[in-house]
Parts: structure tokens; C-alpha cells; sequence
């Protein structure tokens, strides 16, 4: 054990997102990587056994053949099942960030902005605590249809996002 500790008295602030990171990298390692490892290992084996086919050691390279096409099957089907839910993950995290930096302009405000705020079964995406109040925001993103799409919101705070074909400006 060492007989350092850390300089940091309190543990860092998380990023807007950071959840979805997380989920994003846990979701790659447990629906794609030990698949692809697996198919990649199969591989392998049946490359070891065509080559002891061509060096005139008796071969038994089916068994191996057949269970890497298995595994590169089942690989594949797992990838692309998905692929859906990795891209719905980084959109959501996509969203979280860019409203993230929509919020710090707020600081100038007089406002504290947290994000990514970890409950027991929850997490609240960003929290602002300032001279009007304390606020949470709840970070949806959604998919445009391709052409022209146009979303305006307009709240009667002093907070209101304005989206029209793409852009993204705050008003404030």
C-alpha cells in the first residue's frame, strides 16, 4: 500500500454525457468484443489445422471450419442487433453534450451547472442552481426525418432553445 493519497479533496465534476460513455463502452464490451474475440479465436484454430492439412499432417480442419463459421455467424448477428441501440447511445450522448454547452453560458449568470448527476437508480442530466432557483434538464435526442424538419420551442422563461433545420442557437 502506498503511503500517498491524492491531492483532490473531492472527487471531479462528471461531464455531460458521462453515463452515456459509460453505457456506450460497457454495451461494446459485453454485445461486440467477446464475440468478435471468440470468432477471431475460431479463426485461428482453423487456420492451425488448414495448415496442418497442407504440411501433410493428418488434418481435421471440418470441425474447426464449422465451428468458426458458428462463431463468426453468431458474431456477426450480435454486431449487427446492435448496432441500433450503440448509435441510439451515442446520439443521446451527443445530445447531452451539446446541451451542456448551450448551459455554460449560464455561469456568466451567476448559475452553477452540474451534469450527469448520479442518483441510486437515476441520473439527472444537468442541474443549474442559481438566482432564479434550482432547475433540472432531462436531455432527449431525436432522430429529424431526412428534409426539411423544423422544431421551435419557445418557453415563456428566460431559457428557451430554438432548433430550425439543423441549427442549434440559444437565446438567452
Amino acid at each position: 500500500m502506498s503511503n500517498k493519497r491524492s491531492p483532490l479533496k473531492d472527487r471531479p465534476l462528471r461531464n455531460p454525457g458521462q453515463s452515456l460513455d459509460e453505457q456506450i463502452q460497457d454495451f461494446i464490451y459485453d454485445h461486440m468484443l467477446w464475440p468478435v474475440l471468440s470468432a477471431l479465436f475460431f479463426v485461428l484454430i482453423a487456420g492451425l489445422e488448414w495448415f496442418r492439412y497442407f504440411r501433410t499432417i493428418p488434418p481435421s480442419p471440418g470441425l474447426y471450419t464449422f465451428g468458426a463459421g458458428a462463431i463468426i455467424g453468431f458474431a456477426a448477428y450480435r454486431i449487427f442487433k446492435g448496432l441500433p441501440r450503440l448509435r441510439a447511445l451515442k446520439q443521446g450522448r451527443d445530445g447531452e453534450k451539446a446541451v451542456g454547452q448551450f448551459l455554460e453560458v449560464l455561469r456568466e449568470r451567476g448559475y452553477r451547472v452540474f451534469h450527469d448527476v448520479i442518483g441510486e437508480a437515476f441520473n439527472v442530466d444537468h442541474v443549474l442552481i442559481g438566482p432564479a432557483g434550482i432547475f433540472t434538464v432531462e436531455t432527449k435526442t431525436y432522430s429529424k426525418p431526412i428534409g426539411d424538419a423544423r422544431v421551435v420551442c419557445e418557453g415563456a422563461g428566460k431559457l428557451a432553445a430554438r432548433i430550425v433545420g439543423g441549427e442549434h442557437r440559444p437565446q438567452i
